[in-house]
């Protein structure tokens, strides 16, 4: 439904290209993340995408038309296609209810109530639907914003860093609740963020960028388990190297490593540090007084003393 051909972008001022050369497509139904470091161009390109920027080359196709620029247009963007930001974007001082009904304005009371209510239910704020802005949690305001963006039926959301001012618990919730809305609305989402678990729970498809370019592309398993490099494997969680071990410039995750005093080809390591999350703890590991590891542990260990480590040889990663 999307095809995002070549497109570049440089800011005046500046040598890099904030976006260089990026191209891609997006299926309908489909949740594709963009992720990648601070700097790295997800958010340029967003707004390249929704029409409210002008690329210096390249084209944005939408369902076989290519999209008008902004000077273009008397309002920038595309009536079909809608941008949720971090900062909520709603009508202060109106309840929940009547901020999905600004956006329905041009349609008739029948078709407004009944989608309102709609939105209400599918995004969980029906029994909020009375309450005023400024009474709802970071969490109701989010959702309030995707249920404005979808409210004349878009058939693509632009999700721009939307989570990063929740707490993890209702972050995490929201993300799961996305899926089922998606599911309901038949809508498809580029969403940009720099945080490896929220891109990991929501996505079908992943894009890694590094200053303004494509760096690899593929399904959530073939991101974790088939990294293009040291960069892209490590955005996506700890991992060590295992040039101590094999003598070879061989990588595996953290969670791959695991205390094995049984197994003969295991490695002694001393416990630098030892960190809680909770019911596992994080290691970090010395071999050789200078190589670090890390790994994770059902049980707290003392610092200082040594253990025996193994790794799953099928699990090494392989960078092409």
């Amino acid at each position: 439904m999307l095809s995002v051909n070549h497109i570049s972008k440089t800011y005046p001022g500046e040598d890099l290209g904030a976006v260089n050369n990026v191209s891609f497509e997006l299926n309908a139904n489909e949740i594709l993340t963009i992720v990648g470091r601070s700097g790295s161009g997800k958010s340029t390109l967003l707004q390249i995408i929704g029409g409210l920027m002008k690329p210096d080359s390249g084209e944005i196709v939408f369902h076989g038309k290519a999209l008008e620029n902004p000077e273009e247009q008397l309002v920038a963007g595309h009536p079909k296609i809608k941008m949720v930001f971090q900062d909520y974007k709603v009508k202060i001082g109106m309840t929940v209810e009547e901020n999905i009904k600004y956006m329905l304005l041009n349609y008739n009371n029948a078709y407004k109530q009944e989608r309102t209510d709609e939105l209400l239910t599918i995004t969980g704020l029906e029994p909020y639907r009375s309450r005023k802005t400024n009474e709802l949690s970071g969490g109701q305001l989010q959702r309030l914003s995707i249920a404005r963006a979808l409210a004349d039926e878009p058939e693509l959301l632009l999700m721009d860093e939307p989570f990063s001012n929740l707490d993890p618990i209702t972050k995490e919730n929201l993300i799961m609740a996305l899926r089922e809305i998606i599911k309901n609305e038949k809508v498809s989402i580029v969403f940009v963020t720099h945080d490896t678990r929220d891109a990991l729970m929501v996505s079908d498809r992943l894009i890694y960028m590094r200053e303004g370019s494509l760096i690899q592309e593929g399904t959530v398993s073939e991101m974790y388990d088939q990294p293009i490099n040291e960069e892209v494997a490590s955005f996506f969680g700890r991992i060590n190297s295992l040039e101590s071990i094999t003598g070879n410039k061989q990588y595996i995750r953290a969670e791959d490593m695991r205390m094995d005093i049984d197994n003969p080809d295991s490695t002694e390591m001393i416990v630098e540090n030892c960190f809680s999350l909770g019911r596992v703890f994080l290691l970090t590991l010395s071999h050789n007084s200078r190589f670090e590891y890390y790994i994770y542990s059902e049980r707290q260990q003392k610092v200082g003393q040594v253990v025996s480590v193994s790794y799953d040889k099928n699990r090494i990663l392989h960078f092409s």
